[in-house]
């Protein structure tokens, strides 16, 4: 059997389980601790994390700078608005909608793109483009709500019916059990399986990963598909919470931008950086609310500390806050690495060469 410690061979490791350990215990007990309308702002939190985790599945691990993910988180939105709160279809078979739709156009879009071989540069523009179309339709698609929106009137609520109306800690439990469960799986599908471990090196460069016989256009087309398709999870989320959806509320280039910028700035390709940072920029954004700063506000400032943040990382490492936090443990604790054994026969070599042996 297995043991699961030999994971735990290095400082950083044992660190990182640390601090995950308290981390996840901290978000288990953190409902208990705080008033309601802080529960709110952890549900925030937590849904800015998942939704910055999702898009890092293609964003990070592939390389694909994409802003289609608007169109998931949008989808999500108006999948529970238009059958759950128009036509009292079960919130759940509607989330489940959102992710089968938006699954399936992440993987269209993705192999539209291959088929025209654009660079990462030119993907975020198209994607780009294509969420602007996604949000003129809304805005102009009665069965959309088009410039008004769908608003939520009903009366049910329990886990049953994905609602809770007075305390949002069920909102909150059920978005980190959704955190934890895609973050383990995603953990085991990048370690255990082919496709998870083929992902960096398209990344890297995928001429030579096809060279190497990955099926460069089917991975990253299913990667998009996967991200995409649990980002719509968060766009359901949110549309539940606030009871109202509009273009202008869940189909913005801002919540793109955020998606993207959130998981470069905690580290792209990394497990934790998109989640550290989702929950980062949520508690500076309450923290600009302590002082009485008006919402339309809070956005502003929030785009100013990206920039800052960005500015520092070039500065310090490019590669975002987690690179930083494990150089940080390895400089602190060491490697926990021996260097291998030099055979006796290039320790004599090496004693010739520097002179030490007659």
């Amino acid at each position: 059997m297995t043991n699961p410690l030999r994971y735990l061979d290095t400082p950083l490791r044992r660190v990182n389980a640390v601090v995950v350990t308290v981390a996840l215990a901290f978000a288990l007990v953190y409902p208990f601790l705080v008033p309601p309308p802080m529960i709110g702002v952890g549900f925030v939190a937590l849904l800015y994390a998942l939704r910055n985790f999702t898009w890092n599945i293609a964003g990070g691990y592939v390389g694909q700078l994409s802003l289609s993910h608007i169109v998931a988180f949008g989808t999500g939105a108006f999948s529970v608005a238009v059958l759950t709160w128009r036509h009292e279809v079960n919130a759940w078979i509607a989330l489940v909608v959102g992710v089968l739709i938006s699954a399936v156009v992440g993987f269209l879009i993705s192999l539209l793109m291959s088929r025209f071989g654009v660079n990462a540069f030119f993907l975020a523009l198209g994607t780009l483009a294509l969420s602007l179309a996604a949000a003129g339709v809304a805005a102009s698609w009665t069965f959309l709500g088009d410039t008004n929106g769908i608003s939520y009137s009903g009366t049910e609520e329990g886990f049953a019916h994905l609602q809770w109306y007075v305390d949002p800690s069920g909102f909150y439990y059920t978005t980190l059990g959704f955190l934890v469960v895609i973050t383990i799986g995603i953990a085991a599908l990048m370690r255990f399986t082919h496709f998870g471990r083929s992902l960096p090196f398209i990344r890297e460069d995928p001429v030579i990963a096809a060279s190497m016989g990955i099926r460069v256009v089917r991975n990253q087309a299913l990667a998009m598909a996967l991200s995409m398709g649990l980002t719509s999870i968060a766009g359901t989320l949110i549309a539940q919470y606030v009871q109202i959806v509009s273009y202008e509320s869940v189909l913005t280039v801002e919540i793109g931008v955020a998606m993207m910028v959130g998981s470069i700035i905690g580290g792209a390709g990394t497990l934790a950086g998109p989640i550290v940072a989702g929950i980062g920029i949520a508690v500076l954004e309450e923290f600009l609310r302590s002082f009485a700063v008006s919402s339309a506000n809070v956005s502003s400032y929030t785009q100013i500390a990206y920039a800052v943040v960005v500015i520092l990382l070039l500065r310090f490492g490019t590669g975002g806050i987690m690179p930083l936090w494990e150089a940080g443990v390895r400089a602190v604790f060491g490697t926990g690495r021996k260097p291998p054994a030099v055979p006796e026969q290039e320790q004599r070599v090496g004693e010739l060469v520097d002179g030490r042996v007659g």
